[in-house]
């Protein structure tokens, strides 16, 4: 594994932590449960975007630019799309339909959520965001 790569799965993983903290809820003083959910959909989108680059970096030799997570996942490697497409799923007749809806609901999340106070409510899909992210940590898990 290059450096490169390293950084960029060694970043991820933070980003991925990150947010996961974000899902913790706090129950404040008052008995109200606490839960971070803006912060979390833009931190696992963008821990999603650094994961799809590491994946890239290390088959392809270099990475797209760009937040767009559907771009970013249709320049990985066919067979590296379907273990992705494989572990976030769960098996239907629309699965694959099913997947590229989810991810273009979510393609811009990052962007449009760090900035989400400028905008109407959108919707988006932090379910699939989590599982996603799930996926390309079991990816670069096999990253020797």
């Amino acid at each position: 594994m290059t450096p490169e790569v390293q950084r960029a799965r060694d970043h991820f993983r933070v980003f991925l932590l990150a947010a996961k903290r974000c899902n913790e809820f706090r129950e404040l003083p008052s008995g109200y449960l606490q839960f971070l959910s803006v912060p979390s959909i833009a931190i696992y989108a963008f821990a999603t975007e650094v994961g799809f680059k590491a994946l890239a970096l290390h088959t392809l030799g270099s990475a797209s630019k760009g937040h767009d997570l559907a771009a970013l996942f249709r320049a990985l490697p066919a067979q590296l799309q379907a273990q992705i497409r494989t572990e976030t799923s769960v098996p239907s007749p629309r699965w694959d339909a099913s997947f590229d809806q989810d991810l273009a609901m979510v393609a811009n999340a990052f962007e449009v959520w760090r900035y989400i106070y400028e905008k109407h409510p959108v919707d988006t899909d932090l379910g699939f965001l989590q599982q996603l992210a799930g996926a390309i940590d079991v990816a670069l898990d096999t990253i020797t």
